[in-house]
């Protein structure tokens, strides 16, 4: 097939070379004769010229040759009037003089040319005056002559083209119903053009289809796919689709941590407002979703606009800028989110697993703390007093300090998940290393306001505005039973209170690593979880279930009281 193929084109291309060469030469010998023919008739008129010349000059005319008419020809020039230069006509011989390749050509003919274009009766003395005109200004070459039947006229030997032209683009230009006559008759040709007949548009792509399928036959027989090229083709596809198709076990854990009764979430209305949604859609009433209403106290301005904070605001009671608030007079037909109990018995055992608890805490200094008591955990988090050189509400530790903590005695192997923020995000990378983890991955919060919109007047920040937090992601050893590529690294959460990070991460935690025990460091009262340990000087008293530990703990701390140092 390669070789017929290679065979078949040498071929054509051969044939098309051969045809042009053809082509050309036909075209060279047609141009040679028709320039034989030109300068054979400008021979005879030169001589018939000059034969009629002196037949004047003697006086004794031949029987067989013209006479000039002279009579006829003063009697047409006496019988002229003294017409002016009709614009129409004066462009109309630019332009036959501009396309006459054929010189030398008369006056007469030139007339019979603008008569035929224009559709109306020319005088030969207008168009021989205008030729004067133009020879007057080297456009074109003149000398006078006379036709085959003794007429007087003006024989234009040569021309300018280029300017012939220019100076009819210039008369155009100049003569305002000139142009708009021109165009007139320009749209006129043009719908005649469209108006033509389809069916032999149609027939000429008949016929330009009939000889190209041809042609096309072989090539496209050619470029068709071989039965073995078909089926690596369908093999290729079946296994990327069964590639794509999740597993029997990708789906039983998607099943897993499906929400029970749907989606339980709710959607703000981007508009925020009843009045502003209505006024945008241009609706008689607002959409469904949640909207705002505003908090108009005696002493708010609202031509200052939205404060910056919105319900953040540490100064709220005497803000002059406007607030907001949830309406939910438009969510009473909404069934309300049941959020879970949280149980105070402890969870039943499964197999091999640990037995999981309810929420317990511990309010401790973690400096001092001993944490190897508490065994060990699956998963770490932690929020420290970073600090950030900043003026924050509550106390900080020093570097040192957290380059110290008893992190490594928590797991032999698992997942910390520590958050970090401004100048605290290197010093995190170096106390991950300090504590045996090696840095595996990141989260980002990316932080809204009340309202939804992304915040650009963050409290943090010495160069620029934060508007976002990182936690930072370190593996120890090789925990089991994790699961991979179930959720996304960016959260997008509202700010609430100073430091408090959003309840989407442990979400995220639960379902990287199910059924696990889990610790809190530097935890708060509204961080306390099921199945999670918090420990923190701001939760309150200390509160275990399990036995287990609360032996332990009593042995260790017998009076309860993790604040103070240790005796030394």
């Amino acid at each position: 097939m390669l070789k017929f193929g290679i065979l078949r084109h040498s071929i054509l291309k051969t044939a098309r070379m051969s045809d042009t060469w053809s082509d050309i030469q036909a075209f060279k010998s047609k141009q040679i004769s028709l320039r034989e023919k030109l300068q054979r008739r400008k021979k005879e008129r030169e001589g018939l010229v000059l034969g009629i010349a002196n037949e004047l000059n003697t006086g004794s005319p031949r029987s067989n040759s013209p006479v000039p008419n002279s009579v006829a020809d003063k009697e047409e020039i006496n019988s002229a009037p003294d017409i002016k230069a009709d614009p129409f006509i004066e462009h109309k011989l630019l332009l036959c003089l501009c396309d006459a390749i054929n010189l030398p050509t008369d006056s007469r003919n030139l007339v019979n040319m603008i008569v035929k274009s224009l559709n109306k009766e020319v005088s030969h003395v207008v168009v021989g005056n205008l030729l004067q005109k133009f020879a007057a200004q080297e456009l074109i070459t003149v000398t006078e002559s006379y036709t085959n039947e003794g007429k007087k006229c003006i024989l234009v030997s040569s021309a300018e083209h280029t300017k012939l032209q220019a100076m009819a683009n210039d008369l155009c230009a100049q003569d305002p119903n000139l142009r708009s006559a021109l165009k007139a008759e320009k749209r006129k040709a043009e719908e005649a053009s469209e108006q033509e007949p389809k069916a032999k548009i149609v027939c000429k792509s008949k016929d330009a289809s009939k000889n190209s399928k041809d042609t096309d036959t072989i090539e496209n027989l050619l470029s068709l796919p071989s039965a073995r090229e078909k089926e690596t083709k369908k093999l290729g596809e079946e296994i990327l689709d069964l590639l794509s198709k999740p597993t029997a076990k990708e789906r039983s854990l998607v099943e897993q941590f499906r929400s029970q009764g749907g989606a339980q979430v709710q959607e703000f209305c981007p508009h925020g407002t009843k009045d502003e949604c209505t006024k945008v859609t241009d609706a008689n009433q607002p959409c469904n979703k949640l909207h705002f209403k505003k908090i108009i106290q005696k002493h708010t301005d609202e031509s200052l606009g939205d404060c910056s904070f919105l319900n953040t605001c540490f100064h709220m009671d005497t803000c002059k800028y406007v607030h907001y608030e949830v309406d939910y007079s438009s969510i009473s037909q909404i069934s309300k989110i049941q959020k879970p109990e949280k149980s105070d018995s402890p969870l039943p055992p499964d197999g091999s697993k640990p037995i999981l608890f309810p929420s317990q805490w511990i309010q401790s200094d973690l400096r001092y703390f001993d944490m190897s008591i508490l065994g060990k955990f699956a998963v770490v988090m932690a929020d420290p007093p970073w600090d950030i050189h900043m003026e924050l509400p509550y106390g900080t530790m020093s570097d040192d300090e957290m380059r110290h903590l008893n992190i490594p005695s928590l797991q032999d192997e698992g997942l910390i998940f520590l958050w970090v923020t401004g100048r605290a995000m290197e010093l995190g990378r170096e106390c991950l290393q300090l504590w045996g983890y090696e840095r595996c991955d990141e989260i980002i919060w990316v932080k809204t306001n009340q309202l939804q919109r992304i915040i650009r007047t963050g409290r943090t920040g010495h160069w620029l505005n934060h508007g976002k937090e990182h936690c930072l992601v370190g593996v120890k050893g090789n925990p089991k039973n994790i699961n991979r590529g179930l959720d996304c690294d960016v959260i997008v959460a509202e700010v609430r209170a100073t430091s408090h990070k959003p309840d989407e991460i442990y979400g995220i935690i639960e379902r990287l690593s199910p059924g696990t025990r889990k610790i809190e460091l530097f935890g708060r009262p509204h961080n306390v979880q099921p199945n999670w340990i918090t420990l923190g000087n701001q939760v309150e008293g200390v509160r275990l279930i399990d036995p287990m530990l609360i032996d332990v703990f009593k042995k260790k701390y017998p009076d309860g009281n993790c604040m103070k140092k240790p005796d030394t």
